[in-house]
């Protein structure tokens, strides 16, 4: 049925001649203004040949087009989950191409991408044994995406549309920087990693805290305008609307003054972020894991502390603080670590939250690092490789994971490996 009404269209819409005496017209080949007196109601007929169009390519197009109407219609009756999980296993189609690209070039192409809601969104609630509160907060799911990705704040609402419990911006640093010469990213595809030497590239804070400020802005008036009253249950989401924003700081590669980077970043970003990271991690910027040592730690954290708690806070007080560490440290350094954050109470690390972050491809990775003590985990690499239909599926499997062992949240697993 559909077929023949769209034959039928194409034929009418294609005649645009019109006969007139066994003549051919094109109306559109004359214009005819009232003021001409010797306008007649049709021109003199001028013979035009008639184009051919085969029955096998009338038949074709108009099949063509029914199977798209009919495809459109058919999509129309379809319930919104479903839909939703077409659209992100549509993207493994896509994803591949990227392949093909310049590792830095298609990370840029996919922000822009992010950036400009080509993207699917998630429609579908997450799986409720995922959702967790953490720092006040409630987070639908503990899977996120790192620092590094969205290093300037341009994709934060489409990011978060993916379907991520939360997304960390960053690193940002005090003063824009061009970062280490390129080549600098590399792929590994074999072993699905990625060789990142970046160095800190950064628009600098004054840009991301417009673009902060602009988005904050419309996530929480579209937010206010369609929220219902929830009584006294516990805040979905963070401080503009669905979903965890955290802002990773870093110091210039240049400033000898390493706190007062931070703290910088700390008065110019912190009114946006639902949590503040101090990224002391990175080995691409000279002297800056030397701060992970016990003394320097603590006198950087004292300032970056002090300068938040003297800013003006509501009734939901300041951001949480958290320390990012690198992977490769001694036993000595990580026992300094844990003492100087219990001490000076750090909101991240140590008896307290920790996120747990790189070499998640799986829903049973990120089970492991839960059972491992990691409250919330983030992933980068496996995301570059997977694109978005690697988010719902891991968040599936990290379910699967929960209820196959018995457990009724994800609470329970927290550290259950070390009990």
């Amino acid at each position: 049925m559909a077929i023949r009404v769209a034959l039928k269209f194409m034929r009418d819409s294609l005649r645009t001649r019109i006969k007139f005496d066994g003549n051919i017209y094109n109306p559109r080949q004359y214009l005819c203004t009232a003021s001409s007196a010797a306008a007649q109601p049709f021109p003199t007929p001028i013979p035009k040949k008639v184009p051919h169009f085969s029955k096998k390519g009338r038949l074709f197009t108009g099949a063509t087009i029914g199977l798209l109407i009919g495809g459109f219609a058919y999509a129309s009756t379809v319930d919104e989950a479903t839909f939703c999980g077409w659209l992100f296993s549509a993207t493994k189609v896509v994803n591949p191409f990227f392949a093909f690209m310049d590792p830095e070039f298609a990370h840029r192409l996919a922000v822009s991408a992010a950036a400009r809601g080509w993207i699917p969104i998630e429609k579908r609630p997450d799986p409720s044994i995922l959702e967790l509160e953490v720092w006040g907060r409630r987070f639908s799911n503990p899977i996120g995406l790192s620092a590094g990705f969205d290093k300037n704040a341009e994709a934060v609402e489409g990011l978060l549309g993916l379907g991520f419990g939360f997304v960390e911006v960053g690193s940002v640093t005090p003063v824009p920087q061009e970062g280490n010469p390129k080549p600098r990213i590399f792929r590994l595809p074999k072993e699905g990693a990625i060789i990142n030497r970046c160095g800190f590239n950064s628009e600098g804070i004054v840009a991301v805290a417009k673009r902060l400020g602009a988005q904050h802005g419309k996530r929480k008036l579209e937010t206010s305008s369609t929220a219902s009253p929830v009584g006294d249950e516990a805040v979905h989401g963070g401080k503009a609307g669905p979903g965890i924003l955290g802002v990773n700081l870093g110091k210039n590669k240049t400033s000898e003054d390493a706190a007062s980077d931070y703290v910088q970043g700390v008065h110019t970003l912190s009114q946006y972020a639902d949590y503040l990271v101090i990224n002391i991690s990175s080995p691409n910027t000279p002297g800056l894991r030397q701060l992970q040592g016990r003394k320097q730690l603590k006198d950087l954290v004292k300032k970056v502390q002090g300068a938040r708690d003297e800013m003006q806070w509501g009734e939901e007080g300041p951001p949480p603080l958290l320390v990012k560490i690198a992977p490769d440290l001694s036993k000595q350094d990580l026992e300094d670590i844990a003492r100087v954050s219990l001490a000076l109470r750090v909101d991240g690390l140590g008896k307290i939250p920790l996120i747990g972050c790189g070499g998640i491809c799986s829903g049973e990775d990120a089970y492991k690092k839960i059972r491992a003590g990691a409250t919330l985990v983030q992933l980068y690499t496996a995301f570059a490789y997977g694109g978005p239909a690697l988010i719902p599926k891991i968040k599936a499997e990290l379910a699967q994971c929960l209820e196959r062992d018995g457990y009724k949240s994800i609470y329970e697993a927290v550290g259950a490996d070390y009990r």
